[in-house]
């Protein structure tokens, strides 16, 4: 076993990078089963409280910082303003912690002294050969029961888990990956559906010539053999097909794709995929092309090739396999496009939220100064922070600028018990705690609700002072205003920083915007111990991209080793519902080709019919039928078939709900708004596609058709 966790840090040199690091206790590559594919890992000296630092390099950044330089090992370079020694380089593709490219060892970067209140550690494992996980987990939660009862307390659990490394590292994207994974295999179905439908109708129509095949020799085993190579042969021309689409959207896909989806970047085209696609495409084929090639075979050849009265008597048997795959692929198209419905209203309500600030105009610059943020370097680090702060206040076109350490929709979300003075809180009072800079809130335009905000006067000599957000105030000051009062977080007992509520501001989603705005606490960097701001905000009326190289430029005067990534604060809020519009885009995009496909389908399936009953058409317009009641002949059809389909998907839409329910947001995986618009708008392109083997049927000349029955 062996506990790890993750910081951000940068590289130096001419072209700083920020990196993520991975910090590791002792028997993290033991536990993973990998060692470094160049140097050598950890040794046990190296690994405790005061040792030289040193660091091993990921593959990629190997090769991209050091150009693949074998001699890199021995090489002293700088981390962050730590100087450290490579002894080491990771084998190609692997990155876990997801994401890092490098490691040190956790004891070597702090002290030795423990701590109960921080749960900043995940904890990995390997089972030994023959053990279970349900013995695996009895063992730890007896263990976590005694640690439990020897150190009882609100941030101790009684109970804890474990899960496998496949499920951890897929996480929260595994449901959207399945259920994504199933509309692929829906939109397979339809396809089949679909193509088996076209098939039958060709079969139907080929009648003569199979028949003559079957007079001259061909048995029924030919027949059936002949129809399903070439459903077979349709099968592999469409999968090398969509193998070669799927290779020119590769990288529109990874575009797509959200940010938090795992390996992302090793998405390829493999021997895997093309065996899998090859064993798609035969079962493809099989399945679509089974059901013509039995109808071929079983055709009865004298009705075949008398023809004339007997053709449409022919295909007439076959109407009612036909109506059932029309049928079937409507069903299945409306379970595809009520789903995209249903992720499209849950896309649009999170939009919809508003997060407590404005992100328009907004740039984000995220940094990371080199150096720590040790007590004593605190003085320097605050002239550092206050003159970044001047140089990009004076950069024209910028109305005002803040900073805080983890910005809101970043997934920063620090927090901590804390203390009211003259009061006794339960044992759990905890409160989110971020360090920002006057002009933070003015930045984001987030309402100063009552007191005042930070200024130049709030310094390490003056009174120490918090702002809490209205959550906080609501519940740890019922009815009350919490101006006046004095706090206290457990990290900052050391000190004896009690700080002295000024201000309140109005609630804001710091986390993420599917959850409520919880209890946040603010401090200057002025006057905090803990002095690691990371994110540069500024607002400017012109578009925030253009101020992008001035404050590069502003960055890099104060410390040339500093990295910067600059995006907007609107492309920061897009990133927080990347994943839910990746759902939608998706699916919405399966569901139109479902449509499309349902609509060829039926399109398709009434040509033929209409085709076939000329005849029976023809003898009704000449026995008196007007046009009009031959089209809603056509489309009455197409639309019972429809509107048979579109019932059976909204019974398979209720049966599935639990499964899509856990990707929504602010609708319910039943809601009949949606679900009623889906089925109007399958039903309006049914009509579409109905329409137009309806005209034609509506112009058939009674005479022509009479001459040629």
């Amino acid at each position: 076993m062996a506990a790890f966790e993750t910081d951000t840090m940068n590289t130096g040199g001419d072209l700083p990078q920020r990196i993520l690091v991975g910090l590791i206790a002792p028997g993290f590559f033991e536990a993973l089963g990998v060692q470094p594919a160049l140097g050598r890992a950890f040794l046990p000296n190296e690994q405790v409280a005061g040792a030289p630092l040193r660091v091993i390099l990921g593959y990629g950044l190997w090769q991209r910082a050091y150009g693949g330089d074998r001699a890199v090992v021995g090489r002293a370079v700088r981390i962050s303003g730590y100087p450290v020694t490579v002894i080491g380089v990771m084998p190609r593709g692997f990155s876990y912690p997801s994401g890092a490219e490098i490691w040190l060892s956790v004891p070597a970067m702090g002290d030795a002294t423990p701590s109960r209140t921080a749960h900043n550690f995940k904890v990995i494992g390997r089972l030994r050969p023959g053990a279970s996980f349900g013995g695996a987990q009895s063992e730890i939660g007896a263990i976590q029961r005694r640690i439990y009862s020897q150190q009882p307390g609100p941030w101790m659990s009684p109970d804890v888990s474990i899960v496998s490394l496949g499920a951890h590292t897929v996480g929260k994207v595994r449901p959207a990956l399945v259920v994504l994974f199933g509309a692929v295999g829906f939109l397979l179905l339809i396809v089949c559906v679909n193509v088996a439908s076209l098939l039958l109708v060709r079969v139907t129509a080929r009648a003569r010539e199979l028949a003559v095949r079957r007079a001259l020799g061909a048995g029924h085993a030919r027949l059936f053999r002949q129809m399903l190579t070439e459903s077979l042969l349709l099968a592999v021309a469409g999968g090398a097909g969509g193998l070669l689409l799927a290779l020119w959207s590769m990288d529109l896909l990874k575009a797509l794709l959200p940010a938090d989806v795992p390996r992302a970047a090793e998405i390829r085209i493999d021997a895997g995929v093309l065996i899998f696609s090859l064993a798609i495409t035969a079962a493809a084929g099989l399945l679509f092309g089974l059901l013509p090639a039995w109808r071929a075979a079983r055709m009865n050849m004298n009705e075949a090739i008398k023809g004339g009265s007997r053709t449409y008597s022919t295909g007439r048997r076959a109407h009612r396999t036909q109506s059932a795959l029309v049928v079937s692929e409507v069903c299945l198209s409306l379970i595809l496009l009520a789903g995209a419905g249903l992720l499209a209203n849950s896309y649009l309500r999170l939009r919809a939220i508003d997060p407590g600030f404005r992100s328009d105009h907004v740039l984000n610059a995220t940094l990371l100064f080199a150096s720590t943020s040790d007590s004593k370097e605190a003085p320097r680090l605050r002239a550092e922070y206050a003159g970044l702060l001047d140089r990009v206040r004076a950069i024209p076109g910028v109305q005002s600028a803040g900073t805080i350490d983890g910005p809101p929709l970043g997934m920063y979300d620090a927090d901590g018990s804390f203390k009211i003075e003259g009061r006794t809180l339960p044992d759990d009072a905890d409160a989110g705690y971020s360090v920002i800079s006057s002009g933070y809130f003015r930045t984001l335009r987030i309402p100063i609700v009552s007191g005042r905000d930070f200024t130049d006067a709030d310094t390490t000599a003056s009174m120490g002072v918090a702002i809490v957000s209205s959550a906080m105030a609501r519940r740890y000051w019922p009815g009350r205003s919490p101006l006046g009062d004095r706090i206290i977080f457990d990290s900052m007992e050391e000190h004896a920083a009690w700080l002295t509520v000024v201000g309140v501001v109005a609630d804001v989603r710091q986390s993420s915007l599917t959850e409520l705005p919880t209890p946040q606490a603010y401090v200057c960097y002025t006057q905090a111990s803990d002095l690691l701001l990371s994110t540069l905000l500024i607002r400017t009326p012109l578009a925030p991209a253009s101020l992008a190289s001035a404050v590069r430029a502003a960055v890099g005067s104060v410390d040339h080793e500093i990295a910067v990534d600059i995006k907007t604060m609107d492309e920061q809020m897009a990133e927080a519902v990347a994943r839910q519009r990746f759902q939608m885009q998706v699916l919405g995009g399966f569901a139109a080709l479902a449509l499309l496909l349902a609509a060829v389908g039926l399109y398709g399936v009434l040509s033929y019919l209409v085709a076939a009953s000329r005849g029976e058409i023809g003898i009704r317009m000449a026995l008196g039928a007007q046009p009009a009641s031959v089209f809603r002949m056509v489309t009455g059809r197409a639309l019972r078939w429809s509107a048979l389909g579109a019932g059976m998907g909204l019974a398979g839409c209720v049966a599935m709900r639990r499964i899509v329910a856990s990707l929504l947001f602010g609708v319910g995986p039943s809601d009949p708004v949606t679900l009623a618009g889906a089925t109007i708008a399958l039903l309006a392109v049914a009509i579409a596609a109905s329409a137009f083997p309806a005209l034609r049927a509506m112009r058939i000349d009674p005479v022509s058709a009479l001459r040629e029955e």
